[in-house]
């Protein structure tokens, strides 16, 4: 068998790499595979430009629904807008006409003649495909590059190395067979299944029915499973085709020549009856459900199955699926506590059947790579995983904390870093559970492929638009007779296809895909998905907005074909350090986008430049207030820290012992101890303080770093900010303690507390107030709210999360995300058109629920899974049923909601700045010449921060955002007041010949019935828990969205996040937590007789050639030694040196300030040496200067002796190496064996004496004898 199990796709050399431009005049199209190539290894993808994900127009597989996604279509802003008045309960359709001046809307706009041609389409089943093209995709931030190329070699990714730095030749391993090595072969393995060899054994094919069934569950189970379905084969050829076959040979075979077989005959009826279907009605990605009048359908019936499940027959998607009947069980009492865990699922109890594994050990780690570059790669794709290398996660530490030790715990995550690692390496092909395993000894199989479904369900591995292939299970149902009853099917309905909820239903399709052979082990069919979105496109809050505008001359460096703006979601803030729009943008979709800099003009509000210097002193004075304002931020409490050898780890080596007790075995025997901490105390670290130490001009997000607040006291802080203190003020700070105890306290009110004691100590000019209020609305715009309303505890409780890289923009609009989670790798079913008024649910997960439409249509499900806006949700116009408790409704209410509003304005031609991408304009309060903070409250964001978006609209275009107080006062401004006031500011910057626009866009969000606002924030009332309280699933109802995740809230990213930890959820519920063998980890003498058995007798030619060099080695060293080792490379800087020489020093001020509080942490400490050094004086800092100088000639130095002395021995290395080559010339094993053989038989002849013999023969002298 070859040694990876799966082919993989080559990287790309210049992948995140290179100008920030992209090919043209190429398009990205992501089909289905054809029929004769259901069993391909590899995802199929034809290549085109990854800029416009474009397919051509005449495709059939798209209807005119479908295609609405991207229609003119209008809900949040003036042109052609649903408007509806906020102050207003209940607005019928009819009061559009009334609430706007402007056209009728465009929803119902055929789109056979309207869809722009970058819709992305689906492939027709038989359409021929081109060589398979993919990236091995490097997701490094390093040059802001765009994808302007899709690679086309394809290698192997268990052993190709990430290319995090740049790319590096695709690596092979050589052939070998693979010999078994499971820890332990399954009992119930039948023989026939032993004779197949699968690649895994089924995780779960009992030979009776379930313990305990669930109550829709068939009378009589199957007496056998089949033996034939393993839980996660992989779709390629068998194990026994391939058990001989060289991994070179597999290498550049064409993926074609890659199945093992054709696709049986019950495939090709499958695909007959699939085309059949199609002739009859396309199949769309987007289904309207009719309104012409209500219907609801009608219950499905099941009948007992008592054999084998058959495949169903695929289904049109143009026709709604038949809901089942409802439940007959009773629903539970209102809950009235907020539940402390996820509910127990509802899954019948099954034993845990340990799993067989034909995999060689630790397969997937390539050998042509050293441990520490392999260990480098593992630990930075943990790191853009969002997880801890070093240390386990919670939930990690949950799963394993009673099967592994602390010992363990480094093997572990060497493991759990290696897979991350195989995923990272190309995400456009998902990661198989053999693969995850053979990242693994054998003795640890178990543990991978526990470690494997951790990181599968919660979404940190094949997420997103990822190509899985066929498993046997789906060929064998194929296979079954159409006579046997349907198995049961499930039915899951997420509501909203906002990123929230295609993310979320993009991962349970996923997921259903990936664990296909659990679900026909429990007698079920594969549950199906289906979204229903209110309005006629999806996206939801994520909108780009087609211009009707065309450009007069095209700009050289657009590479889309779309012209449009963001409505709402914009930026991508960094791609670094976990988020996954760089695995949904860069790896998979192949999106264009820009690299945005931060770099402004601020102008006042009489048009002309502020000082540039003043602006930062003015932002260094906003910074130290809001570092003043933090002392009152809620304290949480740090997780548990499980941490393994970080040596061992970044040298990519397991842990050599196992250690004697588990960790739960450990903290209990710790706690039983005498004054011991409390087990949920232990391995707890020390909580840090994050101070702000900036503001972010592009996001208006607040960027941290550890320390501590108020250090220095405030006319210090002043004098070393460059502020000139008042007279007579020597030792003066700021107390806001009396102004954060005031009931209903804000970040706002202690705010401008904080500004107007700071007045008593420096002089602060009208002007220098515009400024602060800028970088105030800055703030709210990150908010959508004004800074009254956000909770003084909480206004920043995502502090820490922050990503890293450039902040960026898509080319052609954001909303090319969602697009792509709801066609690739194949279309989910959307109903768009389809507003949400009612959800019956159950408060056990085992109960049946009901969601009603607007329009009388009603879907019955086993599970709801609600992405609802908060805004929505805080108008209960949705009915629940039973109500919601107290405990959801409460945070909901707690949580602030606000708005944020843009004005778009597009122009025949640029008459500002181009190369720069955002400028600011300071507003004036109600008297220009104010120093009253409350008077800038309402006008601050008023048009204060302009985005200039030409390169990624390919328009001349201006954004500008309408934050704070300014967002709410957008819905009550008429368009032309609003363009007016707009032309007015930009007169006042750029002189009086601007002209009014080509064509202005206002947006309304809290117009829209479908949002009713923007983003959520933290409401002044609302308490550290309620983010992850409005994630908490009711029974069988589910929440994801925005407002759900707290380390993410507001941000597209997060609610992406949260529709993968809710999808997890459900999977969960379905299925039951993860199977964990015990033992987890093998002995070692279980394992020590297969390890025999895999070991293969070393290669004689080999073993003699390693003689051979090593015999040549040792005799160059004793001739010259080892090469000179370069000298270690150091960073040397004055500060540091300094910061070494007065670190005592620094704590030492640091214990002074604390004032009897404790010892002050070693970040607080590098603050002060860092506030120290800037503090001292060129007299002060000249030593170490100098002394700085001194160690970087010195390296230099020895640098240059190194480079003499290696150069020199190169030169004796190469004479010596051909002076012994030609003394000891090396002979192959074979013509030595000959040699030595001819040598000793001529040896033997030259020296043989001849030997005589005698006989008895009788002489004459015995004659007379």
């Amino acid at each position: 068998m070859r040694t990876s199990l799966r082919s993989r796709v080559k990287q790309e050399s210049g992948f995140g790499k290179g100008p920030l431009t992209a090919s043209s005049g190429r398009s990205l199209r992501i089909s289905n595979q054809p029929s004769s190539t259901t069993d391909a290894t590899l995802s199929r993808m034809s290549s085109s430009s990854p800029s416009e994900l474009t397919a051509t127009p005449s495709s059939s597989r798209l209807s005119s629904e479908a295609a609405s996604e991207i229609a003119p279509e209008i809900v949040v802003w003036t042109e052609d807008m649903e408007l509806d008045d906020p102050s207003q309960d209940e607005v019928e359709d009819d009061d559009d006409d009334e609430l706007s001046s402007v056209p009728e809307s465009d929803d119902d706009i055929s789109m056979a003649d309207d869809a722009p041609p970058d819709t992305l389409q689906i492939l027709p089943h038989d359409a021929p495909h081109d060589a398979f093209e993919s990236p091995m995709t490097n997701l490094s931030d390093q040059d802001q590059s765009e994808l302007s190329s899709v690679p086309s070699s394809i290698s192997s990714r268990a052993t190709t190395p990430v290319d995090f730095g740049g790319h590096k030749e695709p690596s092979v391993l050589s052939a070998e067979p693979l010999a078994e090595a499971s820890a332990e072969t399954s009992a119930e393995a039948s023989a026939e299944a032993s004779a197949e060899a699968p690649v895994e054994a089924p995780a779960e094919a009992p030979a009776e029915a379930p313990a305990e069934a669930p109550a829709e569950a068939p009378a009589e189970a199957p007496a056998e499973a089949p033996a034939e379905a393993p839980a996660e084969a992989p779709a390629e050829a068998s194990a026994e085709a391939l058990v001989d076959t060289p991994a070179e040979a597999l290498v550049d075979t064409p993926a074609e020549a890659l199945v093992d077989t054709p696709a049986p005959a019950p495939v090709e009826a499958q695909a007959e009856a699939s085309a059949e279907v199609s002739a009859k009605a396309p199949t769309e990605a987007l289904t309207e459900a009719p309104t012409e009048a209500p219907r609801t359908e009608a219950p499905r019936t099941e009948a007992p199955r008592t054999e084998a499940p058959t495949k169903e027959a695929p289904a049109t998607k143009d026709a709604l699926t038949e809901p089942r009947a409802a439940s007959s069980a009773e629903p539970l009492a209102e809950l009235s506590t907020v539940p402390s865990t996820v509910p127990s699922t509802a899954t019948p109890i099954r034993e845990t059947v340990r799993r067989s594994f034909k995999i060689k050990p630790k397969s997937s780690i390539p050998s042509q790579i050293s441990n520490h570059e392999y260990a480098r790669q593992c630990i930075e794709a943990a790191e853009s995983s969002r997880l801890n290398p070093y240390a386990l996660h919670q939930e990690e530490y949950q799963l394993l904390r009673g099967h592994i030790s602390h010992v363990q715990v480094t093997t572990y995550l060497n493991i759990r870093n290696g897979i991350l690692r195989l995923w990272y390496s190309n995400p456009r092909v998902a990661v198989t559970r053999n693969e995850a395993v053979g990242c693994a000894n054998a003795r640890w199989f178990d543990v991978a492929s526990v470690c494997y479904d951790w990181l599968l369900r919660q979404g940190y591995i094949n997420f997103g638009c990822v190509e899985f292939p066929a498993t046997k299970t789906q060929q064998g149902q194929d296979q079954e007779t159409a006579s046997e009853a349907p198995p049961r099917r499930r039915r899951i309905v997420v509501i909203g296809a906002g990123m929230s909820g295609l993310g979320c239903a993009r991962h349970i399709d996923g997921l259903i895909r990936q664990y296909e052979e659990q679900f026909h082990a429990l007698g079920e069919a594969l549950p199906e998905v289906i979204v229903l979105e209110g309005r006629g496109r999806i996206g939801g809050r994520l909108y780009s907005r087609e211009f009707k505008s065309k450009p007069t001359t095209p700009l050289l460096d657009f590479v889309g074909e779309r012209y449009t703006a963001e409505m709402g979601g914009m930026i991508i803030t960094g791609f670094e350090r976990g988020n996954p729009m760089n695995v949904l943008v860069r790896g998979q979709l192949c999106l264009p986008y820009r690299a945005l800099r931060a770099d402004t003009t601020i102008y006042d509000s009489n048009g002309k430049p502020v000082d540039h210097d003043r602006d930062l002193l003015v932002e260094s004075l906003y910074n130290d207030c809001l570092d003043r304002v933090s002392e009152f931020k809620f304290k949480s409490q740090p997780s548990k820290l499980i941490q393994g050898n970080r040596d061992l780890i970044n040298e990519g080596r397991d842990a050599v012992s196992d250690g004697h007790k588990t960790i739960s075995q450990a903290e209990e025997a710790a706690a039983a101890l005498p004054h011991a901490p409390s087990v949920s105390e232990q391995n707890v670290p020390e909580r840090v303080n994050l101070v702000p130490v900036s503001s972010d001009k592009l996001t208006g997000r607040v960027h941290t770093q550890p320390g501590t607040p108020g250090l220095l006291t405030a006319s210090e802080k002043a004098k070393v900010l460059g502020w000139t203190l008042k007279d007579s003020v020597n030792d003066t700070n700021l107390d806001l303690l009396e102004a954060a105890e005031t009931p209903r306290a804000t970040l706002g009110s202690v705010f401008d507390e904080a500004i107007t004691q700071y007045r008593n100590i420096v002089d602060l000019t009208a002007q220098d107030h515009r400024l602060l209020n800028w970088h105030v609305a800055n703030l709210e715009y990150s908010n959508a709210t004004n800074l009254h309303n956000l909770s003084l505890g909480g206004w920043d409780i995502d502090a820490g999360n922050e990503w890293e890289g450039k902040h960026t923009m898509i080319v052609g609009g954001y909303q090319s995300v969602p697009r792509g989670l709801l066609h690739c790798p194949t279309p989910l079913d959307v109903r768009i058109k389809s507003a949400v008024k009612k959800i019956t649910y159950e408060t056990q997960q085992r109960g049946r629920a009901t969601v009603e439409c607007e329009d009388g249509t009603t879907f019955d499900a086993d599970y709801v899974v609600s992405t609802i806006p908060l805004g929505v949700l805080k108008q209960n116009k949705i009915e629940f049923d039973p109500p919601l408790p107290d405990w959801k409704t409460q945070a909901i209410t707690r949580i602030g909601y606000g708005v944020l509003n843009k004005v778009v304005l597009v122009y025949d031609q640029p008459f500002w700045d181009t190369e720069r991408h955002i400028f600011g304009v300071l507003r004036d309060a109600t008297n220009r010449h104010s120093l009253n903070q409350s008077d800038y409250r309402t006008q601050r964001g008023r048009m204060f921060q302009w985005f200039n978006v030409t390169q990624t609209t390919g328009l001349p275009c201006l954004v500008a955002l309408m934050a704070g107080d300014a967002g709410f006062d957008t819905e009550y401004h008429s368009n032309d007041a609003l363009v007016a006031e707009a032309t007015q500011v930009l007169r006042s910057v750029f002189g009086s010949k601007v002209p009014y626009p080509v064509e202005s866009i206002v947006t309304r969000w809290a117009a829209d019935r479908f949002a009713r606002g923007s983003y959520s924030s933290a409401g002044p009332d609302m308490l550290p828990e309620d983010y992850d309280t409005m994630s908490r699933p009711i029974g069988n109802l589910f929440f994801a969205g925005e407002h759900t995740i707290g380390t993410h809230p507001a941000t597209v990213h997060g609610a992406y996040l949260s529709g993968l930890r809710a999808a997890s959820e459900v999977i969960e519920s379905i299925l039951g937590p993860i199977d964990i063998p015990t033992p987890l980890v093998l002995p070692r003498e279980n394992v020590s007789n297969k390890r025999k058995e895999m070991e293969e007798p070393k290669d004689p030619e080999k073993a003699h050639l390693e003689a051979y060099e090593v015999a040549l080695w040792e005799h160059i060293k004793s001739k010259i030694g080892e090469r000179p080792v370069r000298p270690a490379k150091i960073v040397v800087n004055p500060y540091l040196l300094y910061s070494k020489a007065f670190f005592e020093v620094a704590r030492k001020k640091c214990e002074e300030e604390r004032a009897g509080k404790k010892k002050p942490a070693p970040n607080e400490v590098r603050v002060m040496t860092s506030k120290m050094w800037k503090a001292a004086t060129p007299e002060e800092k000249k030593p170490f200067e100098e002394q700085a100088v001194q160690q970087k000639a010195a390296y230099a130095e020895a640098v240059e002796q190194y480079e003499e002395k290696s150069a020199k021995w190169d030169q004796d290395y190469i004479g010596l190496l051909a002076a012994y080559q030609k003394e000891h010339p090396y002979i192959p094993l074979d013509e030595s064996k000959a040699h030595r053989l001819s040598q000793r038989e001529s040896s033997a002849s030259k020296h043989r004496r001849t030997k005589q013999v005698s006989y008895a023969e009788s002489d004459d002298s015995d004659m007379g004898l």
